[in-house]
This record gives structure tokens, C-alpha cells and sequence, in this order.
């Protein structure tokens, strides 16, 4: 037998051996239980009335800061969206988050929800 002809049988009959199955009982078979939802990674009480180093310990650098008036527009990109974060001086003058919203990535997608935003992170 020449050696191309049995390398011929051999990977046949290696190919045959790797498409057999077995079957097996499904009751042997575990069900799989669902794995537990991810916890969020934001929830909107983290962000609301923090100031300007908690922003930064929780979201690290922004996009684009850009100061208006007395107030500072933010814009965070997070993995499914962009959030937008408004700071206005308390009555100490402590630059603080008045208003958050959540915004799409581009610009042809829907709005998202701002829960779903920030747990996603």
C-alpha cells in the first residue's frame, strides 16, 4: 500500500471516528438554571447632586466638558449610549449634577432609556 493511500484511509477513518455520537439519556443531562441578571453598573442614585470629584472617581474623564455660564455641560461614553451631565453651583458654590440624560451614539438610533443606559455602563 503506498504511503499516499494510507494516508488517504487514515484521515477517513480519523474524520468517520470525529463525526460519531453517542446518545446519552437527557434525564443524565443537568438543567442549566439562568444565570442571574448583571447587576447595573450605574443606577441614576449614584450620579444625582454628586460633585465634580465623585463624577470623576465614578465615570473618569468626559468626552467634552464645556462650561456655560455658571454651569458645565459633560458627555460620558458608556457602551450602549452617551450620557449627558449637567453641574450648576449649589449654595455653596460647589459645582454639583442637576441633570442627567442619556443620549443615542449616533446619530440615526433611538433615544435609550436612561436606566438601561446606565446599567449597561
Amino acid at each position: 500500500m503506498s504511503v499516499t493511500r494510507f494516508s488517504l484511509i487514515s484521515s477517513l477513518a480519523l474524520f468517520a471516528a470525529a463525526c460519531a455520537t453517542t446518545t446519552q439519556d437527557t434525564a443524565d443531562i443537568p438543567a442549566k438554571t439562568p444565570s442571574a441578571p448583571a447587576a447595573p453598573v450605574y443606577v441614576l442614585s449614584d450620579l444625582q447632586g454628586a460633585n465634580s470629584a465623585t463624577l470623576g472617581d465614578l465615570l473618569g474623564e468626559p468626552a467634552l466638558t464645556r462650561r456655560e455660564g455658571n454651569g458645565e455641560y459633560r458627555r460620558y461614553a458608556l457602551t450602549t449610549c452617551t450620557l449627558i451631565i449637567i453641574l450648576y453651583p449649589d449654595e455653596m458654590g460647589v459645582q454639583k449634577v442637576a441633570q442627567v440624560d442619556a443620549t443615542a451614539t449616533t446619530s440615526n438610533a433611538d433615544k435609550p432609556d436612561l436606566d438601561d443606559c446606565l446599567a449597561a455602563g
